[in-house]
């Protein structure tokens, strides 16, 4: 009796989160349709074997690339504006335009270049990882400016959910300035206008 053999799989050749980083950086800086899979191939490590088998090609990666850029951000970016109302909102901003902040970059922010981007590629799936990133800010402004209203910091007339999306809006304005201009600061007017807004509101 014959006995079939299968097809040995093929051992993993590296490290899998090291990867998504290099990629998340790759992608950042040279966005999605520039960077070719060759140039992907000597930024990550990765050969075109993985990219299609383990990652399900290009795509694929950006999108765990993109999980991973959001993730992070969620987790350390924006737990501050949970419990801080209109300070940690102004704090939020200015750290967009601060060299060494983890929300500062020459380069913009991966998800409102991907949102640019995709105004041209038209992948469902990167529409669903832009939103979910910029719902998950919208809702932390909200929890920002409800603290602000329940605590007599904003006026109770202040509509809280259009200012919410105002706020999310600068902020995507902020990042494609400094990556317009390829300056941490470059978005730093933007930022005090935005700022001022929220003061003014604040005396009202």
């Amino acid at each position: 009796m014959s006995i079939g053999c299968k097809r040995m799989a093929r051992p993993k050749t590296y490290n899998r989160q090291e990867a998504v980083v290099k990629a998340c950086k790759a992608f950042w800086e040279h966005g999605y349709q520039a960077l070719g899979v060759r140039e992907l191939e000597r930024l990550t490590g990765l050969n075109q074997f993985a990219i299609r088998t383990d990652f399900g090609g290009k795509e694929g990666l950006y999108l765990e690339a993109m999980r991973f850029y959001a993730d992070a951000a969620i987790a350390t970016a924006m737990p501050p504006l949970r419990a801080g109302g209109i300070p940690a909102i102004v704090a939020f901003l200015r750290n967009l335009v601060t060299v060494g902040s983890m929300t500062s970059s020459p380069w913009g922010c991966l998800v409102v270049n991907t949102g640019i981007e995709n105004a041209r590629v038209q992948s469902g799936r990167l529409t669903e990882a832009v939103a979910y990133y910029w719902d998950a800010l919208e809702t932390h402004f909200k929890l920002a400016l409800e603290i602000a209203q329940d605590s007599g910091d904003l006026p109770n007339d202040v509509e809280i959910d259009g200012l919410a999306k105002g706020l999310v809006a600068g902020v995507m304005g902020v990042h494609a300035t400094n990556r317009s201009e390829n300056s941490n600061t470059a978005g730093t007017d933007l930022v005090e206008i935005l700022c001022g807004h929220l003061t003014l509101l604040r005396a009202s």
